[in-house]
Order: structure tokens, then sequence, then C-alpha cells
């Protein structure tokens, strides 16, 4: 094969054939012999190099395009150490427009700002994605994991003692069997929360055994410290109701209830007057309304709305009462 030959994209789909291949299994002399002619060219060797790293679920990768060069043994020997991730995931069912992002390879599933989306796994569990969240699956023999890196997903689990089902979500390991439960990141805490069934929480720091969560019960994990809360049907159907394209806020601070709208809008509502952040606001939106909730918002709070590129800023108006 003469250097440079085929694309980019033909490259890199071969590098990743390659990446899963090697981590498989070990490979026969004839297979080793082909890979080591392949890694002669050094796109090839580059292209396999960052094929390795996503297999690894690296966040950095090196390129090595640029004609830096690695012994193909080097290579080998790294790989011989690789745990063997199976990934499970496909997209079945997208509930608001775009396209979901699923990289084969790493097991990856993402969602933009505006999107949520139903994935079905193959052992029957499903995963509702909010927008702009990100998850991992990891599914093995033994254990059916996911990694929520960002944002935050409902799962509903299928049932199997044998097989045990973990979310793993900023250092806590959430392990359920056969229930419906919520996890969701906010900067560095942890939200659990559980609409059928029992969940058990792990990893709680300062904690030797796991919190275990039931039926309409909340779990945080927040720099501030642990906090567990009961709620009611009504509490759960409002906390996930971005699974059928709403938002739901009752009494919610308005600073966080816009958190909430920009995870799902390009437009983004900016609130920086601390007093109107902390005011409590109410009312239902389409996910996705940004203006409607600010408009909404600042008549609540006699706040003017200031349009500035793709900023919706809430102000205060001046002689306003405070709230």
């Amino acid at each position: 094969m003469s250097a440079g030959s085929g694309n980019g994209a033909d490259i890199d789909a071969q590098a990743a054939v390659w990446a899963i291949r090697s981590a498989e299994r070990p490979l026969d002399s004839a297979e080793s012999r082909a890979l080591e002619a392949w890694l002669e060219e050094p796109r090839h060797l580059g292209a396999y190099v960052r094929a390795q790293a996503l297999w690894l679920d690296l966040d950095r990768v090196a390129s090595l395009d640029s004609g830096s060069r690695i012994e193909a043994p080097v290579v080998e020997e790294k790989l011989r150490r690789w745990p063997r991730y199976a990934m499970a995931a496909s997209v079945a069912l997208a509930l608001m427009g775009g396209g979901v992002a699923y990289d084969q390879l790493a097991g990856r599933v993402s969602t933009g700002r505006g999107e949520v989306r139903e994935i079905a796994l193959d052992d029957g569990s499903t995963v509702v994605l909010n927008g702009d969240s990100a998850i991992q699956v990891r599914y093995e023999n033994d254990v059916r994991r996911i990694v929520l890196r960002r944002g935050a997903a409902y799962f509903k689990v299928a049932h199997n003692k044998a097989r045990p089902f973990i979310v793993d979500a900023n250092g806590l390991a959430v392990r359920a069997v056969g229930t419906e439960f919520a996890v969701g990141l906010e900067n560095k805490d942890v939200e659990v929360t559980v609409e059928q069934g029992v969940v058990a929480v792990a990893g709680v720091p300062g904690a030797a055994a796991p919190r275990y969560l039931k039926r309409n019960e909340q779990f945080v994990a927040a720099e501030t410290g642990p906090r567990k809360a009961m709620l009611d049907s009504a509490d759960v159907e409002r906390m996930t109701a971005w699974r059928r394209g709403l938002l739901v806020f009752q009494g919610q601070p308005l600073g966080k209830a816009a958190a909430d709208v920009n995870r799902h809008s390009d437009l983004r509502v900016v609130i920086e007057d601390p007093t109107l952040a902390r005011a409590e606001f109410m009312g239902v939106f389409k996910i996705g309304d940004a203006r409607g909730f600010a408009v909404a918002a600042g008549r609540a709070f006699n706040a003017d709305v200031i349009q500035n590129g793709q900023e919706l800023r809430l102000v205060r108006q001046q002689n306003s009462p405070s709230h």
C-alpha cells in the first residue's frame, strides 16, 4: 500500500477495526503481520493510536499525523493490558429534532441543546438522555455499566440479578436491578431520584456503607454535604418532565430554572442580579422555549428582557420592589 493511500475516513475506520479486534482477543501470526504492515504508513499509525485512546476513554489524544513515530511493539504491549468493553447502545427513538451523536468505538452517546433521546440497550433496558448530556456504555458479561459524563439521564432497567446495572457519576456508583431512576450531574453534585424499585448508592464521601433509596426518594451528593429527601409522585413527575418535552417549575430559584432552560436552547437566559436569581418561580414551558420563559419571568418579577445576540438578559426595572 502506497504512502497516503486511502482517505482519512477510510483510514480511521480501518484503525477502529484493528483496535477493537486486537482488544477482543490476541492476534494470530498472520493478523499480527498484517497489522505491522498496515502500521508502516505514518497516517495509519496516528489513526491507530487515536483509536486505541478512544477505546481507553482518554479525554485528550495526541495527534501523530505530523510524522512522529513510535514502535509498533510498544503499541502492541500497551494494547495487551487494556480492559475489554462491549459497546451495546443503539439509538432507538428521537423524541425531539436533531441527530444523536453515537461513537461506536468508545460507546459514547451524547445529545445537543434542545435534544431529548431514548436509547435502547441490548439487554432490554432503556435510557432517556436529557439535553446537552452524555453517557458511555460499558457492558461486560458480569456487569452492565453506564458512565454519566454530563447532564442527566433516566434509566428503566431490565431485571437481571446476575448482571447488575451500575451508573457511575463523579465517583458515585448507583446500582439497581429492575427499577426506574434518574441520575443528574450539576457541576460536581450528583442527584439520584428513584421512581420505581430500589437503588444502592456507593462511594458517598464519609460513608462506609451504601445509601439505599426506594420509590419517591432522592439523594444528592453535594460539595456542601450529602442530603436525602422524601418526595411524592407529583415531585418526581415534575423533576423528570423533561422526558416528555416539558420543564415544570414549582417554586425553584429563578437562577436554577434558567440553567435548566439553557440546557435546551442556544438562546440563553442570563440573570446577573443575585436577588432575582434567588426568587422562587412557577411555570410550565416547552423544552427550547427560552424566550417564553424569559418573558414570563420578566412579567412575574417586574424585569426587562434585553436581547444581546444569543443572550436574553433579565434586568430589574428601576424602582421595582425586591423579592
